[in-house]
């Protein structure tokens, strides 16, 4: 029987926030003696983005060929290694290592994508003189908190409009005029968005139905051979609303979609990003269903910590006055304005593990009994209202 390894964390779920201490214990249980140059307890974050194109090369003598270049990008996070046993021999039985491993504030968030991941490691590594390394190792969930409250401008609205000239259609005349507005700019995971579309019909035109989807834009960046990008898009939701506009009128249609779990967005530059939009494409008799003229955009942040404003019961879903009233800032505050905003009302997130991508990264670097292919990351989840 070979050598097992258990890890016991202080968070049963193995999900961290940046700033708090991993800490805990592995415990290895090995029946023979091993020989060994040392044992070493690693914990390792870090950022890999890899995908292979073709390309097409000219020779000095005007020819070309075809190419396959991978295009490749690594970020550290933090590289945390203690040797645990010097070398010598190690006799069968069960060894302990405990440890406490502070996680920096500015960690990203872990995320699993198609041409890449960020990902944190905590393991075991068996260094062996005359034969492979035996490592065990675990994936651990480690978030950068995103609380929408301590940014003033996800309590906007976002509106966007599109107005389409008909003439562009054989024998029409007039403007459709589309307007798409979400409440607020930021919303947190599990919480349900909800959205108001209002079409103004000047035309001839009949609008039998419109679609929404949310979609995921996750943007992988390269740095070698050299910088490029590759953007990957989900749509995490989508559903066809069967509300009919008629020529010369106006109509105001109102609808919700829940946010799945998944990463929150990120800011900065860096090898991964992560973004989302709400995307609303209208149905026109004689109008192409691929032509961008007829759908509108906005951009919605995701956090981790929704606004108080935003988190909405049941009822309020129902009511129409969530969508006309601006949002208006609560007293998020004691008198001390320094202080960090009070959250009693909202109960604990649970955490869920993010919906599965459809062609998980793997990393070829890693042995490939350490790869953990497939693994997905939790989230927390803010439940908001019963579907």
């Amino acid at each position: 029987m070979p050598s097992t390894c258990e890890f016991q964390l202080n968070n049963s779920n193995a999900v961290y926030y940046s700033g708090e201490v991993v800490s805990g214990a592995i415990v290895l249980k090995t029946l023979f003696a091993k020989d060994v140059r040392d044992i070493r307890l690693i914990f390792r974050g870090e950022g890999k983005v890899s995908w292979t194109e073709t390309e097409s090369r000219k020779h000095s003598d005007g020819t070309r060929t075809n190419e396959s270049v991978n295009f490749i990008a690594n970020e550290v996070y933090m590289d945390n290694t203690t040797t645990v046993h010097d070398e010598g021999i190690l006799r069968p039985g069960t060894y302990t290592y405990r440890f406490e491993i502070p996680l920096p504030e500015e960690t990203p968030t872990a995320c699993e994508g198609r041409y890449g991941h960020i990902r944190y490691i905590l393991a075991l590594m068996l260094r062996r003189p005359s034969c492979f390394d035996n490592t065990f190792s675990k994936p651990l969930t480690v978030i950068k908190s995103q609380d929408l409250n301590l940014n003033p401008d996800f309590r906007i609205p976002i509106v966007t409009e599109n107005i389409v000239n008909s003439c562009c259609w054989s024998c029409l005349s007039g403007n459709i005029n589309t307007i798409l507005k979400v409440p607020f700019g930021g919303y947190a995971i599990g919480q349900r968005v909800k959205f108001s579309v209002i079409i103004q019909n000047h035309s001839m035109t009949d609008i039998h139905s419109y679609t929404i989807e949310f979609i995921r834009r996750m943007t992988f960046t390269a740095r070698s051979p050299h910088q490029r990008r590759r953007h990957d898009l989900t749509i995490l939701h989508t559903k066809i609303y069967d509300n009919r506009c008629k020529p010369w009128t106006m109509s105001n249609f109102d609808g919700d979609f829940p946010i799945v779990s998944t990463p929150p967005s990120t800011e900065g530059d860096s090898i991964l990003r992560v973004g989302y939009s709400l995307k609303v494409t209208f149905h026109m008799g004689g109008f192409s269903a691929n032509n961008n003229n007829n759908s509108l955009s906005l951009p919605i942040f995701i956090g981790d910590v929704p606004l108080r404003e935003s988190f909405v019961t049941s009822e309020d879903m129902e009511s129409d006055r969530f969508i006309d009233a601006a949002p208006t800032a609560p007293e998020l505050f004691s008198d001390d304005p320094d202080l960090p905003p009070s959250y009693q009302e909202l109960c604990p997130p649970s955490f869920e593990e993010a919906i599965r991508s459809g062609s998980p990264f793997i990393d070829i670097d890693k042995d490939e009994h350490n790869r953990h292919i497939g693994f997905r990351p939790l989230y927390p989840m803010y439940s908001q209202s019963d579907d």
